[in-house]
């Protein structure tokens, strides 16, 4: 047979060729069968005896950055990530060139190197980012043991089952504008979409059980009062309307709510029931707590900014309702046969709301939600699995990040750095007025007060440290044992200020 010129065979056809011939095989024989040059085959063979068989290359010139400054990149790439910067493909393009210039300033690299370099590197691939605040990604590990410790200890002392653990969280109406994709004419250089939005904020509250049982909506409107005609557009049985002077959820509406979901529960379900809610201020006071005791509720507050970790109804229940709601919006623009439609009333959004809520507010989806956060079945690991999930931002457990990354302080080159690690804020940053008109000479007394606590708890401090633990044994010198012992001999009692007295013939004598 005659050979097959290079490129027509594979490199695995050549490795089991060679191993053939370090088998025993004669070599005329394999490199007739495979179709491989026999010289070809026979120098490869003498590679693999002495050990020095390298990588394929690929045909054509070589990539304008070497391999090394490559995986460089690729390493700075899935740092960027990690820490929540994750960079897009003008940003990589921008970093190549920055690196060739060190190496010649005459040089550049373009879409064509991207295209190639993508393809170099499989290990990278395209992904829409999920935008999070800061304070969102400043969740910490001691929340999460937190969290799992109190579950316990909660699910313990009262022996609960998943018909009595309940999640309660409260979204908007109107959800971010966001940009999809659609099919549209090719050629095309400017597609968009209509859309209506509402003037009002409209808050559904939400509340579920990890069982699965999926309790009546409140729908908040802002304002003081609410249409008569509201009842007959909600189709959510028992479902309620209040309101409250911005649509958002405050204590007077929370407390109004904690009797609504008592009442709401099934009279088979054993009390105490378990409420878990986010930690806005809104949801705590001694009269909210006051009341839960009286309706037999134990609430338990997640971490600070962990909403999108361990709150179930937004894991997974909140994301199949607001897709519903945008699908019900858009088609009643195109059913509209007025051309009036240019914003949506409270009638309007009720509607949309309940229907949405009835379509897609699924036993499953909450199922599935307490499940994948950890609260239950209870697990530490899910909790720490989905910690981690966001925290190195879905960079995989197999990566290992390279040992030259460093912050931008001290970087490998001036290049390939990494942004100032974010330091989180303990202090409060806010001034609650209280009806007061803050002066900026009342500023300047409350920043001076500040620095005097400080300097005196660091006085403090000190102090303690120069005093040492108390009870902890004192060695008295000889002197100073025959002093005690005389003052024990005498008497002595012990002044506030620390001196010793002795009363004398009504006289007092300072030793």
């Amino acid at each position: 047979m005659v050979p097959r010129p290079r490129g027509r065979y594979k490199r695995h056809e050549l490795d089991r060729a060679v191993r053939a011939v370090l088998d025993g095989e004669k070599g005329t024989i394999v490199a007739a069968r495979a179709m491989i040059p026999y010289k070809t085959l026979m120098k490869t063979v003498r590679e693999a005896k002495a050990g020095t068989i390298k990588a394929p290359l690929r045909r054509g010139p070589k990539p304008r950055l070497p391999p090394t400054c490559e995986a460089d990149l690729v390493a700075w790439i899935v740092a960027m990530q990690q820490d929540g910067y994750p960079v897009d493909r003008q940003v990589i393009v921008v970093k190549a060139n920055q690196l060739l210039r060190r190496l010649d300033p005459s040089l550049a690299v373009t879409a064509g190197w991207y295209r190639r370099f993508r393809a170099r590197h499989l290990e990278l691939a395209n992904r829409v980012a999920q935008v999070i605040s800061h304070a969102r990604n400043a969740v910490t590990m001691d929340g999460v043991n937190l969290l799992f410790d109190s579950m316990v200890e909660i699910i313990k002392a009262h022996d609960l089952s998943p018909d009595r653990i309940f999640n309660m969280d409260e979204t908007a109406f109107a959800s971010r504008k966001k940009s999809k994709s659609v099919v549209a004419l090719k050629g095309s250089q400017n597609v968009w979409a209509k859309t209506v939005a509402s003037n009002f904020h409209l808050s559904i509250v939400a509340c579920a059980s990890a069982s699965g049982v999926v309790l009546p909506p409140l729908f908040v409107f802002p304002g003081e009062t609410v249409d008569k005609i509201l009842n007959a557009e909600c189709d959510v049985p028992n479902a309620a309307v209040s309101t409250s002077p911005k649509g958002f959820m405050n204590e007077n509406l929370f407390k109004e709510w904690l009797s609504f979901f008592s009442s709401s529960l099934d009279e088979s379900i054993t009390r105490p029931v378990l409420l878990i809610f986010d930690g806005l201020a809104s949801h705590y006071s001694s009269d909210i707590l006051e009341l839960c005791n009286a309706l037999e509720i134990v609430l338990l507050c997640l971490p600070s900014n962990a909403t999108h970790l361990f709150q179930p109804l937004d894991v997974s229940v909140f994301g199949p309702y607001k897709c519903s709601i945008r699908k019900a919006i858009f088609q009643s623009m195109v059913t509209d046969e007025t051309g009036d439609f240019h914003s949506i009333s409270k009638a309007a959004a009720l509607r949309i709301a309940s229907t949405s809520w009835t379509e897609s507010v699924l036993p499953t989806n909450v199922i599935s939600g307490f499940r994948a956060t950890g609260l239950w079945p209870l697990s530490q690991e899910q909790m720490i699995k989905r910690y981690n999930l966001f925290k190195n931002c879905g960079v995989p457990k197999s990566y290992v990040e390279a040992l030259w990354i460093e912050r931008q302080l001290v970087s490998r080159s001036e290049v390939l750095r990494l942004p100032t690690k974010g330091k989180q804020i303990t202090t409060r940053k806010r001034i609650d007025v209280g009806g007061r008109i803050l002066t900026l000479a009342l500023l300047k007394d409350m920043d001076k007060t500040k620095a005097e606590r400080h300097e005196a708890a660091k006085r403090k401090n000190a102090l303690l440290l120069k005093r040492g633990k108390r009870g902890s044994k004192l060695t008295m010198s000889p002197t100073g044992k025959k002093w005690a012992r005389l003052a024990a001999k005498l008497g002595l009692v012990p002044l506030p200020n620390g001196e010793t007295t002795r009363g004398v013939s009504n006289v007092e004598v300072v030793v």
